[in-house]
């Protein structure tokens, strides 16, 4: 509960029509995509929300937390149960009307973004200048701020773009006190085309690999690098993702590059990157791509084993759009990548002969769209692993997790995927990749949340033992009990961070430094 003081502060912060302690309200945050809290589906109900518009009104509600012994959590656009309130007595901060593209600087190829802008509508205003942004997995709807400050961040396009901490330049960061830091060259009055100066520097502090994800401050502005886009700047597009109809991109190939075993698979990945082509790069997951286009017909596949069989024979494969300027350009690269598969005992399946999926993978690889597709055929899903390392690392990945994942189908807790469930997108020019195996399940029944968790625990014993990065589950506090003693110790550092800066104790740090006993 929050006493009616405490309630009339958080009024005073935003104005009463933008805060809440309705249960009604409340329930609707305590259920974000992916599993969270153990095999429960809901997170835990705020006792509050707020929505800030300003910069001003967010240092305005963190004062009042710190006044009032509250704590408060973050939220964007709710992509992970992280992004809920972890524990009680905690204030959602719900940044939606902080929603303006500040400015997009075409000449120095930057863009300045709130934490409420999707990453959909970021491409489509860059788009008209000639420029990109990098979207990650998680598809369009995502906030750019928010994996670059607080998250990971890979996509589709990181042969090209990179990823999401990367691309970050300078930051406006409302510290646990209430106070604002300036990071990069805007904490030197320079602007924003640099997040490491001159001027304060903290990205190690402020983020890390993986981010606080929410736990250390509230960012309210940042900027992100774009790249070129030499697509048209306005694409003619009808219809929805599954029927889409596009207008031929002649400066665009589409293809499937398929390899005889996992040794050539990884060869020719790291021979693409020394070869600086391709826009998108990833390996595909046949069996979910299916899922998501026709969950119906999927359901009816499981099960026949020789279906299994023959998508498992197309499992060293690799999707990769080429983009160039000019003609001339195009056709270099698609010599450079015919060349690197053959020398690797491949083929190369060019997608010009199939027009309505090349134009269906375009959205879904360019757009992204597709990535919100994956709750279709079962309402949630979760992932294994997600980590960022060599190619040979990301294959190790691809053998470790697969058991598991067949043991779980098998118990009848994650739904059948017929074959082969790996995501793996390739960045910095593939010397580094990300592997995710991803699960499909019904977070309504009971058996398959603990199933998750479950496999979760066994996924990162695994990974001790055979000394893989954990990826994404270095978030979770179970997982970090485990890692941390592993990893010199990074939590203890972590938290020697949070009381410097949170001398308060008003951050919700359930996925930053939170550990069970």
């Amino acid at each position: 509960m929050i006493t009616d003081e405490a309630y009339k502060a958080l009024e005073e912060a935003v104005g009463p029509e933008y805060v809440s302690r309705e249960p009604a309200v409340l329930d609707t945050y305590c259920w974000q995509t992916h599993i969270s809290q153990g095999p429960e589906i809901w997170t835990t109900r705020p006792v509050a929300v707020v929505l800030p518009a300003s910069t001003e009104e967010v240092q305005a509600v963190v004062r009042a937390c710190i006044e009032h012994g509250l704590k408060y959590k973050p939220f964007s656009v709710g992509w992970g149960g992280f992004a809920g309130a972890g524990k009680e007595g905690v204030v959602q901060v719900d940044l939606r009307r902080m929603d303006r593209i500040i400015e997009i600087d075409e000449k120095n190829m930057y863009a300045v973004v709130e934490p409420f802008v999707v990453a959909g509508v970021l491409q489509a205003e860059a788009m008209k200048v000639g420029l990109n942004t990098h979207i990650i997995g998680a598809g369009p709807g995502h906030s750019p701020l928010a994996s670059a400050t607080s998250m990971m961040g890979t996509g589709w396009d990181g042969i090209y773009m990179s990823t999401s901490f990367r691309n970050l330049l300078g930051v406006e960061w409302v510290l646990p006190s209430g106070e604002v830091l300036r990071l990069g060259t805007l904490g030197s009055g320079s602007g924003w085309f640099n997040g490491d100066g001159p001027g304060p520097s903290l990205r190690g502090i402020m983020r890390g690999f993986v981010g606080a994800s929410g736990g250390l401050g509230i960012f309210t502005k940042c900027a992100v690098k774009l790249f070129n886009y030499p697509g048209p700047p306005r694409p003619t597009i009808k219809g929805t993702v599954l029927d889409v109809k596009t207008e031929p991109l002649d400066n665009f190939g589409l293809y499937m590059c398929v390899f005889p075993d996992q040794e050539t698979y990884a060869e020719a990945t790291r021979k693409v990157g020394e070869a600086e082509i391709g826009y998108i790069h990833h390996k595909t997951s046949h069996p979910l791509l299916v899922s998501f286009l026709a969950p119906r017909f999927w359901r009816k596949l499981v099960g026949h084993s020789s279906l299994s069989e023959a998508i498992l024979a197309l499992r060293n494969q690799f999707t990769i759009i080429l983009a160039a300027d000019t003609q001339r350009e195009l056709e270099y690269q698609k010599k450079a990548l015919e060349a690197v598969v053959s020398d690797q005992g491949g083929f190369v399946l060019d997608f010009a002969a199939f027009p309505s999926l090349q134009q269906v993978l375009w959205m879904g690889m360019i757009r992204s769209s597709v990535t919100p597709m994956v709750f279709r055929a079962t309402g949630n899903y979760m992932v294994l692993y997600g980590a960022d390392e060599a190619v040979d690392n990301q294959v190790q990945h691809e053998n470790v997790g697969e058991p598991l994942v067949r043991k779980y189908t098998e118990q009848g807790t994650v739904l059948d995927e017929l074959a082969d469930d790996i995501w793996a997108p390739s960045y910095e020019n593939v010397n580094r990749s990300h592997c995710e195996h991803i699960l499909l399940f019904d977070h309504r029944d009971r058996d398959h949340g603990k199933a998750m968790v479950d496999q979760v625990a066994e996924s990162e014993s695994v990974a001790i033992e055979q000394y893989l990065d954990p990826g994404f589950g270095i978030i979770a506090p179970d997982a970090r009990k485990r890692f941390s003693p592993v990893a010199m110790d990074y939590n203890e550092y972590q938290k020697k961070i949070l009381a410097a800066l949170d001398e308060h104790d008003v951050s919700d740090t359930t996925f930053y430094t939170d550990m069970p006993e």
